[in-house]
C-alpha cells in the first residue's frame, strides 16, 4: 500500500511519516504540491495526505485534480491543518471530497482513532496490520462474470476484510461498464483449496474495484475470520 504525502514542515512531516509508516503504508514524499500534481498518475496512491498549512492556495486543487478521475471509495485523502482552518474551509474540503481533516501534529488521541479508522477500509483489520498483498496474491484467488455480458474477469485481490474486498481487473476495460451498486451473482473467490461463491455489490469500480460481500452464509463468514486471522499473523 502506498501513501503520498505532500508537506514542507519538516517536524509535520516526520510526525505523519511515522503514523503513516506504523500503519503499514509505504511513503512517497514530495515537498512540492505542483510536482506531487504531476506525478499522481504515475504513483497510484491509495492515500494522500497534504497540507493545508504547507499548500494553503494548492490543497483545493490537488484534492479536486484526484477527484476529477476517482471516487471516495478508491483514494483516502486526509487533510492536515491547524488551529487557523477555519469551519467554511472544512465545509469546502468535505464538499470536494476530503474524507479527514486531522491536526498536522497528529497530537491527539482523537485525530489518532479517526485516522485507524480510516485505514480500516484499506486492509487494515482489527490489529491495524496491513495484510501483507504479496502472502495475499499466494493464498487467495477472485473472479466473476460481468454480468451485462457473461465475459468472465480475472485479477488480483489487492486487500480482503470480512465484509469487502478490493480488486484490480487484468483488463480494467472489460469492467468499465459496471456502475455502483450492480449485484455480481457469479463470483468464486478461492481460499487456499477452498472454492466459495460469494454475491458480491459494487461498492465503487475504478483503476480498483471495491466489493462488499452479501448475505454472507456461516461457511464464508467462518472462512474469512479464519483466513485473515490467520495473514495478520503473517504479515507481523
Amino acid at each position: 500500500m502506498k501513501a503520498l504525502l505532500v508537506a514542507d514542515n519538516e517536524s509535520s512531516v516526520k510526525v505523519i511519516s511515522q503514523c503513516i509508516i506504523s500503519s503499514g503504508f509505504d511513503i512517497i514524499h514530495y515537498r512540492s504540491a505542483i510536482k506531487a500534481l504531476d506525478n499522481i498518475g504515475e504513483i497510484e496512491p491509495d492515500a494522500i495526505f497534504i497540507s493545508a498549512v504547507d499548500f494553503p492556495r494548492h490543497w483545493k486543487t490537488l484534492v479536486q485534480f484526484v477527484r476529477a478521475d476517482t471516487i471516495r471509495g478508491d483514494i483516502l485523502i486526509v487533510l492536515l491543518v491547524n488551529e487557523r482552518f477555519s469551519i467554511d474551509d472544512a465545509h469546502k474540503a468535505n464538499f470536494i471530497g476530503v474524507q479527514a481533516i486531522l491536526n498536522e501534529k497528529l497530537d491527539s488521541c482523537e485525530d489518532t482513532e479517526i485516522l485507524k479508522k480510516m485505514f480500516s477500509r484499506y486492509g487494515i483489520v482489527g490489529t491495524n496490520k496491513i495484510i501483507n498483498t504479496n502472502i495475499l496474491s499466494e493464498k487467495a484467488l477472485f473472479m466473476f462474470t460481468n454480468p451485462l455480458n457473461d465475459t468472465i474477469i480475472t485479477g488480483k485481490i489487492e486487500s480482503i476484510t470480512e465484509s469487502d474486498l478490493r480488486f484490480r481487473p487484468d483488463a480494467p476495460s472489460a469492467t468499465a461498464n459496471l456502475a455502483s451498486e450492480a449485484i455480481l451473482e457469479q463470483c468464486s473467490l478461492k481460499i487456499d483449496k477452498k472454492i466459495l461463491s460469494p454475491r458480491c455489490k459494487i461498492v465503487s469500480n475504478n483503476t480498483i474495484i471495491t466489493l462488499e460481500f452479501i448475505e454472507k452464509s456461516e461457511e464464508l463468514s467462518k472462512i474469512l475470520h479464519d483466513f485473515i486471522t490467520d495473514l495478520l499473523q503473517t504479515s507481523k
